[in-house]
């Protein structure tokens, strides 16, 4: 992001106001029961809910489904009556398990993509381990004819016409693959 500085009139920010507006949205249904004191106390604890995941219900909502509930918990999607219910549900199991999935699913989008050099060190300590551990070509070449010889046993001694010999025959070429 590049910032900018002119010379001259200052620009006022018209997102904080934007923001601010925003972030006290969800009193409109709140305010109306209490004065402003308790309006005051009730702001840490809503904005408390905004970062657990916890926001006011839209009016379309409340109408349709539960009229006594004014918080919303975009994790679990359930409706909460007051602000007690939605700190009650904050310490709930399945609110931080979720909380905890959306947690370790941010932290795996931000994680950027092997470059070029991790590449390349991988595919050297798997050409070391190879080397080390390995077949040779030779034992590989071993281990086909050893295949061919044993299908070809088995071909012999099982008859192919019957779909049971035909089961009896996929599941010894699927035996044979694993030598």
């Amino acid at each position: 992001m590049l910032i900018v500085f002119y010379e001259g009139k200052k620009q006022r920010n018209r997102n904080k106001k934007r923001a601010l507006v925003e972030e006290y949205k969800g009193l409109e249904s709140e305010e109306s029961r209490f004065s402003g004191q308790e309006v005051q106390n009730i702001w840490p604890a809503e904005r408390r809910l905004k970062r657990e995941g916890i926001h006011p219900v839209r009016k379309v909502l409340i109408v349709t489904i539960n009229p006594a509930a004014h918080y919303t918990c975009s994790l679990c999607e359930c409706l909460l009556e007051s602000i007690p219910r939605a700190l009650k549900h904050i310490g709930e199991r399945r609110h931080k398990k979720r909380a905890r999935e959306k947690q370790e699913q941010q932290m795996l989008t931000q994680i950027t993509p092997p470059g070029p050099e991790h590449i390349s060190a991988v595919t050297e300590a798997l050409k070391a381990v190879v080397q080390e551990h390995g077949m040779k070509d030779q034992d590989v070449l071993i281990r086909e004819e050893v295949v061919l010889t044993m299908q070809g046993l088995l071909l012999s001694v099982l008859p192919g016409e019957s779909s049971e010999d035909k089961a009896d025959f996929c599941f010894c070429n699927q035996y044979l693959n694993y030598f």
